[in-house]
């Protein structure tokens, strides 16, 4: 039987994910705290939900991984295309097996309008040359909503559940544009995530209707890595794409990508980089969920 809390704040078909779900979701394993309209001055008022483990002790400490797209991640019954992450069963298999460390998720809903927008990483126009103006049109608000994660919502994780709060124990997890936010979220705060998981991210800057690869916006993201991936050996990141539906377009940028990310040594070595190619993975949920444990276990593993 699933179960779900929902609390109220007082006061205060493209691209997978991008639709707005309908109704409550309900999770099979632990519990699902639900905070409708979290207040904000960055980014509209959207729900954020804090999964715990079956026998969640305020007396521990427990990791957090922080996910885009909370529509998504806990129940079929009630996202637009009828497909989940199962992250509430995935988490409880691990954490059953003794694979991974004691964690809680915090799933963050998307806004459907402002999606691309927010998921878009921002500072990578500076990197444009003189004259392009593709990927401004695309009016990024990624350092808004990134605020709205460190400044808004990862304080009040903290002060409502007992995590561990340091640099070694965040992480970030997305899909397509919720890949690109988590790699940008990685270099944006190094301080404050200490690993990035990037699943069949949407590294080809190209709209839906039109998804053959924007080549200055991936050059200049290229660029942007180059001088903003952390240097300091000690963060974690997890890469992986598919290649059937829209995954088929990203092999070219992913590759260039992961070839300037493995070229950056000692720093990102194979045992704080890890890429992964899945053959006859499409882009979606069911996918996502199929191989979830892999950047669970690489982010969380003891």
């Amino acid at each position: 039987m699933k179960k779900i809390l929902v609390t109220c704040l007082s006061a205060a078909m493209s691209l997978a994910g991008c639709r707005v779900a309908s109704g409550q979701p309900e999770v099979s394993f632990g519990t699902l705290h639900s905070y409708e309209k979290f207040p904000s001055k960055y980014v509209p008022r959207r729900t954020v939900r804090v999964w715990t483990p079956e026998g969640y002790d305020s007396s521990k400490r427990y990791d957090v991984l922080y996910m885009h797209d909370g529509q998504m991640l806990w129940d079929a019954n009630v996202s637009w295309n009828h497909q989940e992450w199962g992250v509430d069963e995935v988490v409880s298999e691990l954490l059953a097996a003794g694979a991974i460390r004691d964690c809680i998720v915090v799933g963050v809903d998307n806004n459907e309008k402002r999606r691309i927008g927010e998921f878009s990483p921002e500072d990578v126009s500076i990197y444009l040359k003189k004259g392009d103006t593709v990927y401004k049109k695309c009016k990024s608000r990624g350092n808004a909503y990134l605020k709205f994660l460190v400044e808004e919502v990862k304080p009040f994780v903290d002060k409502n559940f007992s995590t561990n709060t340091g640099c070694e124990s965040t992480f970030i997890m997305g899909s397509s544009c919720g890949g690109l936010i988590s790699l940008y979220a990685l270099c944006k705060y190094p301080e404050v995530f200490g690993g990035a998981a990037c699943l069949s991210t949407h590294c080809t800057f190209s709209s839906p209707s039109s998804p053959s690869p924007k080549e200055s916006s991936i050059e200049a993201f290229l660029r942007y890595l180059a001088d903003n991936l952390p240097a300091d050996g000690r963060h974690l990141l997890y890469m992986d794409r598919g290649d059937a539906t829209l995954d088929a377009a990203y092999e070219g940028p992913q590759e260039k990508i992961t070839s300037l990310i493995k070229g950056l040594q000692p720093q990102w070595s194979p045992d704080n980089f890890k890429y992964e190619f899945f053959p006859g993975a499409a882009h979606c949920e069911d996918d996502w969920r199929a191989r979830l444990d892999i950047p669970l276990t690489f982010l969380l593993g003891k």
